[in-house]
């Protein structure tokens, strides 16, 4: 690995360097060498150091703590912080460079992927014998990392996006009410932080760009710090940083990064990290076909931190440009859904219409130990979807299209389990009720498995839970949407 000057140090030097030499006309940065991020060797790093303890997002702090109470000692553990009810709030620091790091995630209790990232991130710092040592050698020697991890360990606990007061900490940067919120900012103003590194997760319904095609499977943004969405030399950096992470991601998931809007929140603790003068990247971990538990995108969050330090550390960032950045292009809310149906038949109250129909799905996280949850699929959108991205789509060119019908009676976890999806399917019938409220996740997922009071709507309407039965050319059945999911019959 080429050796280089520290990035605090690198343009000032050798912009007055080339001056001197009568040579400022020329760009000194084009002129650099910068290590190359060794990526087919990082990936091969990444399994062996997944923290298998963490593999689903309900995780609460309590599955947390043996891990940070095994860190070795290269890691500073201590509790900075409790939380509204008292849960601690750890700070972890690794690293003996000048260029402080702050690295925080999940204030919002629903966003986990990068807490379980972080986790692996810490085994892989202290990794060796891969060929990695030197890579991690320049990181230790030039960043000094600081890390809060699950800021809102409260909201982890019941799995929801607020704190225990019911705030949101991301929009607490000002008034700093919670006591969460005064922790990451007290962290930041006590490192004065170079940078800051904003982990989150957003929905898995986000698409890249519009019209869409690809959902965004993660999203990138270096937020403004006023309205005018100034791009001052601390964001320009920030920008750097993101564009060299997204050359990374483009090869595993090309053209599923996406660029948050930058419209200024000015109680936001990105916009205002910005504002203090931390340089703020921004992650939202989104969706990922056949990847619910967001495993997948934890390797490429995992991934890409490790490509972003070692940029800082190395100022290789400085190859990127902020026209890389801007040519992200942005993501869009709510673009995709789980399933398009196109040009279905379907006979309504008022007739008969050919339409396409959007299905998505609501999820539900279970009491009382709230580690596990149910989905109901239901209808998104009606009409006309050709701008919309799906994670499965089919085209039916007017081929008929009828509602699910709940099967007789009520039953037992035992008898639905006995239950042939297939046979039900001809039959016209796609859900089963149970007799007692569902404690846990349903025993079928062929089926939709109903509690006592839930409800299937028997016609295809906007907003409502519905499955859907299609049928061929020859009015034979050729697929189910069940519970949100695409099936195809046999």
């Amino acid at each position: 690995m080429p050796a280089t000057l520290p990035r605090r140090f690198t343009a000032p030097f050798l912009l007055l360097f080339y001056s001197l030499l009568g040579c400022a006309q020329a760009d000194p940065i084009a002129t650099l060498t910068f290590p190359d991020f060794p990526l087919a060797e990082v990936e091969a790093s990444l399994a062996a150091h997944q923290r298998n303890e963490l593999t689903t997002r309900r995780f609460k702090q309590a599955d947390l703590a043996p891990l940070v109470q095994q860190l070795p000692e290269s890691f500073t553990v201590d509790t900075a912080g409790t939380s509204v009810e008292g849960r601690p709030l750890w700070r972890v620091v690794w690293g003996e460079g000048n260029t402080d790091v702050l690295l925080w995630s999940q204030m919002h209790g629903d966003e986990p992927t990068a807490t379980a990232a972080l986790f692996d991130l810490f085994s892989w710092l202290e990794g060796s014998g891969d060929g990695l040592d030197s890579l991690r050698k320049i990181i230790r020697s030039e960043l000094r990392l600081t890390f809060l991890p699950m800021l809102n360990p409260d909201g982890a606990e019941v799995y929801q996006r607020r704190n225990a007061l019911g705030i949101d900490l991301n929009r607490d940067a000002v008034h700093l009410t919670s006591p969460e919120a005064q922790f990451l900012k007290g962290e930041r103003d006590r490192l004065d932080a170079d940078w800051g590194f904003n982990l989150h997760d957003q929905s898995t319904y986000y698409s890249v760009g519009f019209p869409a095609e690809k959902g965004a499977v993660l999203s990138i943004l270096a937020p403004a710090f006023d309205w005018e969405k100034t791009m001052s030399t601390k964001r320009e950096d920030a920008a750097q940083v993101i564009a060299l992470m997204n050359a990374i991601w483009q090869q595993y998931v090309p053209g599923q990064v996406g660029r948050y809007n930058d419209d200024f929140e000015p109680r936001a603790f990105g916009d205002n990290l910005q504002k203090w003068g931390t340089r703020t990247i921004l992650i939202e971990s989104g969706g990922y076909a056949g990847d619910p538990e967001k495993q997948e995108i934890r390797k490429l969050n995992l991934l890409g931190l490790i490509a972003g330090l070692q940029g800082i550390a190395t100022g290789s960032f400085e190859q990127y440009t902020v026209e890389d950045y801007m040519r992200i292009p942005q993501n869009e809310f709510n673009g995709m859904h789980d399933v398009i149906l196109q040009d279905a038949r379907v006979t309504l109250p008022g007739g008969e219409f050919v339409m396409d129909i959007g299905i998505r799905k609501n999820e539900r996280t279970l009491p009382p130990q709230n580690r596990e949850f149910t989905t109901s699929g239901y209808v998104s959108d009606l009409g006309d979807l050709s701008t919309f991205g799906a994670f499965d789509r089919l085209s039916l060119n007017g081929q008929r299209v009828v509602a699910g019908k709940v099967y007789p009676g009520e039953h037992t976890i035992a008898e639905i389990s006995q239950l042939n999806p297939q046979d039900l399917y001809e039959r016209g019938y796609t859900a089963v009720r149970l007799r007692q409220p569902l404690q846990g996740p349903p025993p079928t997922e062929a089926l939709r498995v109903l509690g006592p009071k839930n409800w299937l709507s028997p016609e295809v309407t906007y907003g409502e839970a519905v499955d859907l039965l299609v049928y061929g050319a020859d009015d034979t059945l050729t697929h189910v949407v069940v519970n949100g999911n695409l099936i195809a019959v046999e």
